[in-house]
Protein backbone atom coordinates (compact mmCIF):
# COMPACT_ATOMS: atom_id res chain seq x y z
CA UNK A 1 0.00 0.00 0.00
CA UNK A 2 1.69 3.19 -0.85
CA UNK A 3 2.34 5.96 1.73
CA UNK A 4 -0.59 8.04 2.31
CA UNK A 5 1.21 11.66 0.65
CA UNK A 6 1.72 14.55 3.83
CA UNK A 7 -0.89 16.79 3.29
CA UNK A 8 -1.93 20.32 4.21
CA UNK A 9 -4.10 23.30 3.25
CA UNK A 10 -1.08 24.49 0.74
CA UNK A 11 -0.51 21.33 -1.07
CA UNK A 12 -1.05 21.99 -4.67
CA UNK A 13 -4.29 19.64 -5.99
CA UNK A 14 -3.06 19.24 -9.08
CA UNK A 15 0.10 16.67 -7.96
CA UNK A 16 -3.16 14.75 -5.99
CA UNK A 17 -4.70 11.55 -7.85
CA UNK A 18 -6.90 11.00 -5.11
CA UNK A 19 -10.42 12.68 -4.68
CA UNK A 20 -10.24 11.96 -1.16
CA UNK A 21 -6.56 13.35 -0.74
CA UNK A 22 -8.17 16.49 -2.62
CA UNK A 23 -11.49 16.83 -0.08
CA UNK A 24 -8.91 16.55 2.84
CA UNK A 25 -6.90 19.15 1.69
CA UNK A 26 -10.16 21.35 0.97
CA UNK A 27 -11.19 20.28 4.56
CA UNK A 28 -7.71 21.88 5.83
CA UNK A 29 -8.23 24.66 3.48
CA UNK A 30 -11.60 25.18 4.86
CA UNK A 31 -10.84 25.47 8.46
CA UNK A 32 -7.54 27.75 7.95
CA UNK A 33 -10.54 29.96 6.79
CA UNK A 34 -12.62 29.91 9.70
CA UNK A 35 -9.83 30.52 11.18
CA UNK A 36 -9.20 33.30 9.74
CA UNK A 37 -12.35 34.72 9.73
CA UNK A 38 -13.18 34.30 13.17
CA UNK A 39 -9.67 36.08 14.28
CA UNK A 40 -11.27 38.64 11.89
CA UNK A 41 -14.02 39.40 14.48
CA UNK A 42 -11.09 40.86 17.08
CA UNK A 43 -8.54 41.84 14.62
CA UNK A 44 -10.88 44.24 11.62
CA UNK A 45 -14.84 44.56 13.21
CA UNK A 46 -13.99 45.38 16.68
CA UNK A 47 -11.31 48.13 15.72
CA UNK A 48 -13.52 49.32 12.64
CA UNK A 49 -16.71 49.63 14.95
CA UNK A 50 -14.41 51.80 17.30
CA UNK A 51 -13.72 54.07 14.49
CA UNK A 52 -17.34 54.48 13.41
CA UNK A 53 -18.30 54.98 17.00
CA UNK A 54 -15.93 58.23 17.22
CA UNK A 55 -17.41 59.69 13.40
CA UNK A 56 -20.71 58.81 14.85
CA UNK A 57 -19.91 60.70 18.23
CA UNK A 58 -18.88 63.52 16.09
CA UNK A 59 -22.33 64.47 14.22
CA UNK A 60 -24.13 67.19 14.68
CA UNK A 61 -28.00 67.38 16.25
CA UNK A 62 -30.12 65.80 13.92
CA UNK A 63 -27.81 63.74 11.85
CA UNK A 64 -28.66 60.12 11.94
CA UNK A 65 -26.36 58.98 9.25
CA UNK A 66 -22.43 58.87 9.25
CA UNK A 67 -21.89 61.11 5.75
CA UNK A 68 -20.19 59.42 3.02
CA UNK A 69 -17.48 62.34 3.28
CA UNK A 70 -16.94 61.48 6.64
CA UNK A 71 -16.29 58.24 5.71
CA UNK A 72 -14.43 58.28 2.88
CA UNK A 73 -12.16 60.44 4.65
CA UNK A 74 -11.12 57.95 7.28
CA UNK A 75 -10.61 55.91 3.97
CA UNK A 76 -13.62 53.26 5.20
CA UNK A 77 -16.21 54.30 2.47
CA UNK A 78 -15.89 51.21 0.26
CA UNK A 79 -16.39 48.47 3.36
CA UNK A 80 -20.13 47.10 2.92
CA UNK A 81 -22.79 49.02 4.83
CA UNK A 82 -23.86 45.96 6.72
CA UNK A 83 -20.36 45.10 7.74
CA UNK A 84 -19.70 48.53 8.77
CA UNK A 85 -23.23 48.52 10.67
CA UNK A 86 -22.33 45.38 12.25
CA UNK A 87 -19.11 46.77 13.38
CA UNK A 88 -20.32 49.27 15.03
CA UNK A 89 -22.80 47.42 17.24
CA UNK A 90 -19.98 45.14 18.00
CA UNK A 91 -17.84 47.54 19.66
CA UNK A 92 -20.76 49.44 21.03
CA UNK A 93 -22.11 46.17 22.50
CA UNK A 94 -18.78 44.40 23.54
CA UNK A 95 -18.91 44.51 26.83
CA UNK A 96 -22.40 43.56 27.45
CA UNK A 97 -23.40 40.65 29.08
CA UNK A 98 -25.00 37.74 27.07
CA UNK A 99 -26.99 35.59 30.15
CA UNK A 100 -28.39 32.34 27.84
CA UNK A 101 -24.32 32.14 26.30
CA UNK A 102 -22.55 31.14 29.52
CA UNK A 103 -23.07 34.97 30.80
CA UNK A 104 -19.67 35.75 28.49
CA UNK A 105 -19.46 39.01 26.93
CA UNK A 106 -19.97 40.22 23.39
CA UNK A 107 -16.53 40.50 23.72
CA UNK A 108 -15.35 37.27 25.01
CA UNK A 109 -18.00 35.83 22.42
CA UNK A 110 -16.05 37.36 19.64
CA UNK A 111 -12.67 36.77 20.67
CA UNK A 112 -13.56 32.89 21.39
CA UNK A 113 -13.17 32.10 17.63
CA UNK A 114 -16.83 30.12 17.80
CA UNK A 115 -18.26 32.58 14.92
CA UNK A 116 -16.62 33.45 11.90
CA UNK A 117 -18.77 36.16 11.37
CA UNK A 118 -20.26 39.54 12.99
CA UNK A 119 -23.88 38.15 11.69
CA UNK A 120 -23.38 34.81 12.81
CA UNK A 121 -22.14 35.65 16.35
CA UNK A 122 -25.41 38.52 16.58
CA UNK A 123 -27.45 35.39 15.36
CA UNK A 124 -26.63 33.94 18.46
CA UNK A 125 -27.00 36.77 20.69
CA UNK A 126 -30.38 38.04 19.53
CA UNK A 127 -31.91 33.82 19.42
CA UNK A 128 -34.18 34.36 22.65
CA UNK A 129 -35.57 37.76 21.67
CA UNK A 130 -36.06 36.55 18.04
CA UNK A 131 -37.91 33.19 19.21
CA UNK A 132 -39.97 35.20 21.71
CA UNK A 133 -41.00 37.28 18.55
CA UNK A 134 -41.77 34.57 16.29
CA UNK A 135 -43.73 33.04 19.51
CA UNK A 136 -45.72 36.36 20.18
CA UNK A 137 -46.37 37.11 16.43
CA UNK A 138 -47.59 33.34 16.20
CA UNK A 139 -49.87 33.23 19.32
CA UNK A 140 -51.75 36.81 17.86
CA UNK A 141 -52.05 35.03 14.38
CA UNK A 142 -53.44 32.09 16.58
CA UNK A 143 -55.62 34.61 18.65
CA UNK A 144 -57.21 35.89 15.46
CA UNK A 145 -57.80 32.31 14.20
CA UNK A 146 -59.56 31.89 17.24
CA UNK A 147 -61.62 35.07 17.48
CA UNK A 148 -62.52 34.49 13.73
CA UNK A 149 -63.99 31.19 14.43
CA UNK A 150 -66.09 32.13 17.53
CA UNK A 151 -68.02 34.55 15.37
CA UNK A 152 -68.54 32.13 12.44
CA UNK A 153 -69.76 29.92 15.11
CA UNK A 154 -71.80 32.30 16.73
CA UNK A 155 -73.17 33.58 13.32
CA UNK A 156 -74.25 29.87 12.57
CA UNK A 157 -75.30 29.58 15.50
CA UNK A 158 -77.92 32.63 15.43
CA UNK A 159 -78.80 31.98 11.93
CA UNK A 160 -79.98 28.11 13.38
CA UNK A 161 -81.91 29.74 16.02
CA UNK A 162 -85.69 29.60 15.69
CA UNK A 163 -87.46 32.69 15.15
CA UNK A 164 -89.55 33.92 18.41
CA UNK A 165 -93.29 35.20 17.38
CA UNK A 166 -92.07 38.32 18.02
CA UNK A 167 -89.34 38.62 15.50
CA UNK A 168 -91.54 36.82 12.62
CA UNK A 169 -94.36 39.79 13.78
CA UNK A 170 -91.64 42.20 12.89
CA UNK A 171 -90.50 40.72 9.70
CA UNK A 172 -93.77 40.53 8.48
CA UNK A 173 -94.65 43.87 9.33
CA UNK A 174 -91.50 45.04 7.68
CA UNK A 175 -92.38 43.46 4.15
CA UNK A 176 -96.11 44.89 4.36
CA UNK A 177 -94.53 48.31 4.74
CA UNK A 178 -92.04 47.53 1.61
CA UNK A 179 -94.76 46.39 0.01
CA UNK A 180 -97.39 49.43 0.92
CA UNK A 181 -99.77 46.34 2.80
CA UNK A 182 -101.97 48.37 5.20
CA UNK A 183 -102.19 46.61 8.49
CA UNK A 184 -105.80 46.05 8.25
CA UNK A 185 -105.28 44.05 5.25
CA UNK A 186 -102.29 42.16 6.48
CA UNK A 187 -104.59 41.41 9.65
CA UNK A 188 -107.22 39.88 6.92
CA UNK A 189 -104.93 37.49 5.18
CA UNK A 190 -103.48 36.62 8.32
CA UNK A 191 -106.76 35.73 9.83
CA UNK A 192 -107.45 34.04 6.30
CA UNK A 193 -104.47 31.70 6.55
CA UNK A 194 -105.26 30.63 9.89
CA UNK A 195 -108.45 28.94 9.26
CA UNK A 196 -107.89 27.23 6.44
CA UNK A 197 -104.78 25.98 8.49
CA UNK A 198 -107.14 25.40 11.06
CA UNK A 199 -109.41 23.10 8.77
CA UNK A 200 -106.50 21.33 6.75
CA UNK A 201 -105.66 20.28 10.64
Amino acid sequence: MPNQPNLTASTDLSTLSSDSDVGKVLQLRWKKIEKAAAKQLVDFDKPLGDLLGKCRAALEEGQKQIPSKTLNHYNVGDICRRRRSEAERLSRDWDIEVPHLDGKTVGELAASGKWSSSTALFAAVDKPEREAKASEKKAAKEAAKAEAEAEETAEAEAAAKPMTADEIAFEAMVLCSVNRISDADFIAALKKQITILSVAA
